[in-house]
């Protein structure tokens, strides 16, 4: 089967917990040791950076698989049964006997997080295992991969030997290792990032479009000397988990559709509120017809 985009990162099982007793103190979420806290709501759900935009691609209307790494335990199969619910194809999931990613999440009253995380299987994502000859999509999306330099480098290979387009959102450990990752961003399409991990990673030069998010200011893309600006689509936060996967998706999804810069960064604009709107980080993802009412608007 031919893909337009096959997705790259990892795969979680997510729980998130929210309660009105989750005190703020500072900058820190803190409970009392050793006490009790009654939580109002709970939601289970899949996260990681492959399966987020992997569902985000395929509720916008493209052909879309998952390349992550769950464990051979029950949280793997929820993940695979979610994956193939929403369309995604499962035939690139690899497997091992490590658990399979988990996170929980301490959502406060204001939408404030702290996430507690494991990440298992998903650091066992091995290149070796990927069928790179049975991969031949139109795009590549590659979002956090633990530091995983050698995989980014097979990566970047097998699209300069198939003529695969590369979107790169990197992580915080791509991002430490700046001066590694600065040598791919030549044969990147797509460079997204926040604007702390922007002025962390410095000068750019390399990918055609540059996209940085803030957060409620917006987001700016840079496509050659062009800079555009756009303003955060304003709603009612619930919790803010997933908006950048959100975001990644939708626009990469608009330039992949042949649509303008500027409408494809008004969809992640979109998409990212979208999904802030809802517990977890699909839950709130538009589809096609949804994103398409929002464009009139």
């Amino acid at each position: 089967m031919r893909f337009d985009v096959v997705s790259f990162g990892s795969a979680f099982v997510d729980v998130y917990l929210g309660s009105p007793g989750f005190k703020k103190v500072g900058p820190a979420l803190c409970e009392v040791y050793g006490g009790k806290i009654d939580v109002s709501q709970l939601v289970i759900t899949t996260g990681g950076g492959a399966t987020n935009t992997a569902v985000g691609f395929e509720r916008l209307g493209l052909q879309t698989a998952a390349v992550c790494c769950v464990g051979r335990d029950d949280w793997g199969l929820f993940i695979r049964k979610e994956l193939r619910r929403e369309g995604v194809s499962p035939l690139y999931i690899q497997q091992v006997e490590a658990p399979t990613s988990y996170s929980t999440i301490l959502v406060a009253p204001d939408g404030g997080r702290t996430a507690l995380v494991y990440r298992g299987a998903s650091n066992e994502l091995a290149g070796g295992k990927v069928e790179w000859d049975k991969l031949d999509p139109n795009w590549f999306y590659v979002s956090s991969l633990g530091g995983n330099f050698n995989l980014l480098s097979m990566i970047i290979r097998q699209a300069q030997k198939q003529k695969i387009k590369v979107a790169l959102n990197p992580g915080s450990q791509e991002i430490r290792a700046r001066e590694k990752l600065r040598q791919f961003l030549p044969h990147v399409e797509i460079l997204l990032l926040n604007r702390q991990e922007a002025e962390a990673l410095g000068k750019i030069s390399g990918p055609k479009i540059i996209a940085v998010t803030e957060g409620r200011k917006g987001a700016s893309l840079t496509a050659g000397k062009k800079t555009i600006k756009a303003a955060a689509v304003k709603v009612k936060t619930v919790e803010e988990t997933g908006a950048g996967d959100a975001f990644g998706s939708a626009f990469v999804a608009g330039i992949i559709n042949g649509l303008k810069p500027e409408t494809a960064l008004k969809m992640g604009l979109l998409n990212g509120a979208a999904v802030t709107t809802q517990f977890g980080p699909k839950a709130g993802l538009l589809f096609a017809t949804e994103m398409n009412q929002w464009l009139k608007k």
